[in-house]
């Protein structure tokens, strides 16, 4: 861990400095900005779900914000691209839960790997926001592109 703080873990540290999923989906189904007037974090997801609205076919993310923002935006990529949209829903109910220390709400079936290393955040409540934010904009992108689907005469899986 670096310098022991939990708030800037080696893992979190990794993301921010190569950042996986960076830039923009072509053609995306849905956009939502994550953005803290607080400190100036302002982050865009795009999402483009499969043929039958099921899966996270592709995602990216754009924008600014600090290592945790970023790195967080950066795991949340990684651990739904190709995903059906239903884990996706629960990977951010989780990862809330998880930062926000309501572990009723974190579902045991989920394998965390590196998101795991943004539960410290907990301890900084000023600093939740940030580890949230990627994760809000995918709830509110995904629950848009499901509507889009759905309004058109689509399935949702």
């Amino acid at each position: 861990m670096a310098n022991g703080n939990p708030l800037y873990h080696d893992i979190i540290l990794e993301h921010y400095e190569y950042p996986r999923n960076k830039g923009l989906v072509e053609q995306p189904d849905a956009t939502s900005r994550g953005a803290n007037a607080m400190c100036g974090d302002d982050l865009l997801i795009s999402l483009k779900l499969d043929d039958s609205a099921c899966c996270v076919e592709d995602i990216a993310w754009g924008g600014h914000a600090c290592a945790i923002g970023e790195a967080s935006a950066s795991m949340m990529t990684e651990v739904v691209k190709g995903g059906d949209s239903g884990a996706a829903h629960r990977w951010v109910k989780t990862v809330r839960g998880m930062v926000t220390n309501r572990p009723a709400d974190v579902d045991p079936s989920i394998d965390l790997g590196d998101v795991e290393s943004l539960e410290g955040v907990k301890q900084y409540p000023v600093r939740i926001k940030c580890a949230l934010l990627a994760w809000e904009a995918l709830e509110e992108a995904l629950s848009t592109a499901e509507r889009k689907r759905t309004d058109k005469g689509g399935t949702i899986g």
